[in-house]
């Protein structure tokens, strides 16, 4: 088999890159071929932010989330039929083209599949937005006409996709655990959502053995398999540092990732996330409590764990306690991959990657690059990023609005300039704050600020009756 590619929504870089020791297999793919974390498509807020849907479809097409319009208009609309690709060149029909076939399992933003030179099956759930008395969403399978021998191969119906019990099932309210915060720590400890670890192994195992059957009578070229289970076990169980359960739900996974890998012998593995996981307090990181809960917007609306975590009661009626954080995994080894470390990778290389590894031409007008990580001949030369010639503008970013407000104009310039390094000129008492994001490469006082040092200088506009906000250049 030609390459076999493993998706795991949400997959946070601070458990899977940085302690890839814990997984055998993850750290083996590392040792041998090419890892990083790379910059997603995230706001750094707890809402409003992009969606996994917008995440995975512009990993499919190369696009971003304004090119691809896929899900632009909320996650809570019906769930992305795969035909919204027609047109948007994904990834898999361009290995079609050239003679590849390839097998979708699962796969994020694909309900309703559409034919290809492969197959693709697709597993198709309701979200549960309501603290109802159920606690698990039916997975139903769906194929095209072409596709229904596919079918022969599962047994039986996938696991329902499991959502943790609410605080009312657990017996308290949220009420209760602002008034008395001790509480939450036994929820958290004693009544985690550990439920959610024989779910997810029950739901790789479903799929293992499908994968396993489908390829001894109808083999592919290329597989890929999506899991969404790895998002909102983070979302609910990621109380603290070193999280027994994530660690967990990972070392599954890489057991499976290990069973996939002696089962079909690809020539290419890789494994990827969207983006990653944080607890809402590495949101608005700062070692000086007060200003801390006074940066963080919904301060008055939140229980403040004794480690310094932060937790919600979410819409399903839950105890939520991430975000989507801003970097993502990225792990390919194989043939004609060389073991490095990446640096400079984006949403947007993933999919002109891809393509590299399989010596197929980036269709036009994708911006993308990609990523240096080969020892053979390339043949998208004029898009590989050589990072030793990058050469980076300096811009400023001056505070004019409050953090949460500044973060995600932050983001938003971040995202537009690709090779720049953003320094916030801002409120002293907020330095640590930023000096934390990811995104920001310095900090000055705003009394210090002078646009003269900087090639390009910018203010934040946000009108909080219409929501608009935008970021205006100064300079």
């Amino acid at each position: 088999m030609k390459a076999l590619i493993i998706a795991a929504d949400a997959a946070t870089p601070d458990y899977i890159i940085e302690k890839s020791f814990l997984f055998p297999n993850i750290n083996r793919m590392i040792g041998r071929g090419a890892a990083c974390t790379y910059s997603a498509y995230v706001q750094k807020g707890y809402t409003g932010s992009y969606s996994s849907e917008q995440n995975w479809a512009s990993v499919y097409t190369g696009l971003a989330p304004m090119e691809h319009q896929i899900n632009n208009k909320g996650s809570k609309l019906l769930p992305p039929r795969m035909e919204e690709f027609n047109g948007l060149r994904p990834f898999w029909q361009l290995l079609n083209e050239t003679g590849l076939t390839v097998g979708l399992w699962s796969a994020y933003c694909c309900n309703d599949p559409v034919e290809i030179n492969g197959y693709a099956v697709s597993c198709r759930y309701e979200p549960i937005f309501t603290p109802s008395e159920n606690r698990e969403a039916p997975r139903k399978v769906t194929v095209c006409e072409k596709d229904k021998r596919m079918l022969r191969f599962l047994d039986g119906t996938p696991p329902p996709r499991l959502y943790p019990r609410t605080l009312k099932q657990q017996g308290f309210t949220f009420h209760e655990l602002k008034t008395t915060p001790e509480l939450i720590d036994k929820i958290a400890n004693e009544q985690a959502f550990q439920a959610i670890l024989d779910n997810f192994d029950s739901e790789l195992r479903f799929w293992f053995a499908a994968m396993a059957k489908a390829q001894r009578e109808s083999p592919v070229d290329v597989i890929y398999l999506f899991t969404p289970t790895t998002d909102i076990l983070a979302h609910f169980s990621l109380y603290c540092d070193e999280n027994p359960v994530l660690i967990k739900a990972y070392l599954l996974l890489d057991r499976y990732i290990g069973e996939f890998v002696r089962e079909f012998c690809p020539e290419i593995t890789v494994f990827m996330s969207d983006h990653g996981q944080q607890n809402f307090k590495y949101l608005i990181q700062c070692s000086d409590s007060a200003i801390q809960r006074e940066a963080f917007d919904a301060c008055d609306n939140v229980v403040w764990m004794k480690n310094g975590y932060i937790a919600f009661e979410a819409q399903n009626g839950g105890l939520l306690f991430t975000a989507h954080s801003l970097k993502g995994v990225f792990i390919a080894c194989g043939s004609g991959i060389r073991h490095t470390k990446i640096s400079e990778m984006r949403t947007l290389d993933v999919y002109p990657t891809l393509l590299e590894l399989f010596g197929i031409k980036v269709p036009p007008g994708r911006i993308g690059h990609v990523v240096e990580i080969f020892d053979k001949p390339i043949v998208n030369a004029e898009k590989l990023l050589k990072e030793d010639d990058v050469r980076y503008k300096n811009i400023a970013l001056i505070q004019t609005h409050k953090v949460s407000v500044t973060d995600i104009i932050l983001n938003e310039l971040y995202i537009e300039n690709r090779f720049a390094r953003i320094t916030v000129a801002g409120e002293p008492k907020y330095e640590e704050i930023f000096r934390n994001n990811p995104r920001v490469f310095d900090f000055i006082a705003i009394e210090h600020f002078n646009a003269d040092g900087f090639d390009e200088a910018y203010c934040g506009f946000y009108n909080e009756t219409t929501k608009l906000m935008r970021h205006i250049r100064v300079k």
